[in-house]
């Protein structure tokens, strides 16, 4: 854009590559051109190239310029006219935009809620979400600061109160929680073991913790506190269970989408090779999706309440907060980089904290991966919100605070800085190119280590029938040793040992291994096979392998946060191996909070039948019903 016009009159044009433009105060060029006086511009053709440099060319030839023609002249003219229109009236035709596109909406809303209000109870729910979202924006836009007046003398009576608050209700808390568990237990007795392995994981990671002296229980308390919000909303509410639901089978629908494209580039044979040509282009799929979500700030409005409430709740800092809101969506090597310019002045705590909720969660772009296994997609997005607090919760057991964090300041808020693209096309195509490595790295994993662990099987086969046992195996090794996590963790007995082989497959190799494994037992109980998983035990080991806390990650976490903090490397060494262990000790405390409230009859796993929008709005017409 450029400033054209005389006096102190100006408007913006656009500046093109067909034209240069060029103000005079006379009424020629340097040339000698004519200038139109109305307009008071000189448009010249930029094959002409006119410049300072042209009066030293070689040749010595003078610059001829073809004469003006008053069609051309007269466009020229129309053309500035329609510029100078739309900015000056340009706010007030995005206003008339916006009122044409809310009207033609409302039309449309009140036609589909008038032809079938069963069917469009989707499109009810969603459209109710977006006007609560507009008024909450509008209204902390508009009354901001009187809201702030009001609740900010309520936080400072409770901060300086605390002591009594927390007595009080911790004491009131638990006498409600005893109660719910015994009125709970009385008709799932199997359900105490999960409870107790709750208590064994936080004693584990109390007794071997860096400062035990040091632990402070807010953040612990209010972790596990979350986290059974987030389990009795999904897992014991009907309306909960139905929406989350919705939210996976959508998911995977949504990434059933790429097949078009697989179809289209490997041909139609491409499920001959499912994992590379199906599985593979889906991660890169939801990868670009993520980016353009971020490109038009879904995501960063997301990631920012979710981080708040952390924050408000738990009164971690403002930086291990946001990261580990972000590790919900994003891969452990990204989600650090959303605090990257600050992770040179952060704390050995708040780092610990930060790599332990990448370990503990999957990123959005793998959730094709694992789903693409028959894993159950509403699990899996549970699993990763239900981990984020338990995340902090562990963090700060295992590792606590000794310092104040730069960022502690009471419900700081930082800004999200992220790469900005032009347009939303080069959003996905470049969030699409920043995963080939990823889907690379995928496979190539896979690879080698299906390899090794192959050769090692051999070699403990050849071990083992030297003393009649040729089925001594690695898998043989990591049943045995994680048998007991998974008894505690409340599996059937008949399972454990099927468990603690997948869990010890996560942490030596992959979480994709052991998702792999897992969708054979899945497969054996749809088709009446042994071995097999039963629905309970299902449900816990989907939550309990629901995260990237595998000895191979130490390497991506030290690799990342080196890179972002080089002056912190003796405390990321320091920090990354606890970091893998409690990332472990928080994905099997969320699996143990899934296993105490867990039901035979468990609304969220019952079968949905075929994923399409109309059977899921039936069911969500069912609930909605059910709670009136």
């Amino acid at each position: 854009m450029k400033k054209i016009g005389s006096g102190n009159d100006f408007e913006l044009i656009p500046q093109s590559d067909e034209c240069k433009i060029d103000v005079t105060e006379g009424k020629q060029d340097k040339v000698g051109r004519p200038i139109n006086e109305a307009s008071q511009v000189v448009v010249i053709d930029s094959r002409d190239d006119i410049s300072d440099a042209d009066d030293d060319d070689d040749d010595g030839s003078d610059i001829v310029l073809d004469p003006d023609d008053c069609f051309s002249k007269k466009v020229r003219e129309i053309q500035t006219s329609i510029y100078r229109f739309f900015h000056k009236y340009k706010r007030q035709m995005k206003i008339g935009l916006y009122a044409i596109l809310l009207i033609l909406y409302t039309v449309y809303f009140g036609h589909a809620m008038h032809y079938s209000f069963k069917n469009a109870i989707a499109l009810f729910a969603m459209t109710v979400f977006a006007v609560l979202c507009v008024a909450y924006m509008s209204a902390k836009k508009c009354l901001g600061d009187k809201i702030k007046e009001v609740y900010q003398p309520i936080i400072k009576f409770v901060d300086k109160h605390w002591n009594i608050v927390r007595w009080l209700s911790a004491i009131v808390t638990a006498v409600l929680v005893v109660i719910w568990i015994i009125m709970h237990t009385s008709q799932n007795p199997e359900n105490l073991m999960s409870l107790i392995g709750v208590f064994a994981i936080l004693v584990f990671c109390f007794l071997f913790s860096k400062n035990p002296d040091k632990v402070r229980w807010r953040p612990v308390i209010w972790g596990l506190v979350l986290q059974i919000l987030f389990a009795l909303m999904i897992l014991r509410t009907r309306w909960g269970a139905t929406v989350f639901r919705f939210i996976g089978d959508q998911v995977t629908v949504f990434l059933d989408y790429t097949e078009a494209g697989s179809k289209f580039v490997f041909g139609d044979a491409f499920k001959n090779h499912y994992f590379v040509f199906e599985v593979m282009p889906m991660i890169l799929y939801l990868a670009a999706v993520i980016a353009f979500l971020y490109h038009i700030g879904v995501i960063q409005i997301i990631i920012t309440k979710l981080a708040w409430i952390l924050q408000f709740t738990m009164h971690t800092s403002a930086c291990e907060s946001l990261a580990t809101a972000a590790a919900i969506f994003l891969s452990m090597a990204e989600a650090p980089m959303l605090v990257g310019p600050y992770m040179s002045a952060m704390t050995a705590s708040e780092l610990h904290a930060v790599a332990t909720a990448g370990y503990s969660t999957i990123a959005g772009s793998m959730f094709g991966a694992a789903i693409s296994f028959g894993i159950s997609p509403s699990h899996m997005v549970t699993a990763s919100v239900m981990s984020a607090p338990a995340a902090l919760a562990v963090s700060k057991l295992f590792y606590p605070e000794t310092k104040r964090a730069p960022s502690s300041r009471r419900y700081k808020s930082l800004k999200i800085t992220l790469p900005k693209y032009q347009n939303a096309i080069e959003a996905l195509s470049q969030g699409a190119m920043k995963c080939v490595s990823v889907v690379v790295n995928v496979c190539v994993n896979f690879i080698i280590i299906l390899a090794v662990l192959e050769f090692l099987n051999a070699c403990l086969s050849w071990a083992g029938a030297m003393v009649g046992h040729p089925e001594f195996s690695f898998e043989l090794i990591c049943a045995w040793v994680f048998m007991p996590v998974a008894y505690l963790m409340g599996v059937d007995g008949k399972d454990c040992f099927i468990v603690g082989e997948l869990i010890g497959m996560k942490i030596v190799t992959s979480v994709f291994v052991s998702y792999k494994k897992m969708s054979v037992y899945l497969k054996n109980r749809e088709l009446g096979l042994e071995p097999a998983l039963s629905p309970r035990s299902e449900l816990i080991a989907t939550y309990a392998l629901c995260g990237f806390s595998h000895i191979a990650g130490i390497g991506m976490t030290m690799g990342t946060f080196i890179g972002l903090a080089p002056n912190k490397t003796k405390d990321i060494n320091d920090v990354v191996v606890r970091a893998m262990i409690a990332g472990n000790a928080a994905n099997f405390l969320t699996a143990c909070i899934a296993g105490i409230l867990y039901q035979e009859a468990d609304i969220s796993t019952v079968p949905m039948g075929n994923s399409t929008l109309a059977n899921i709005t039936n069911n969500f017409t069912t609930a909605i019903n059910g709670t009136m």
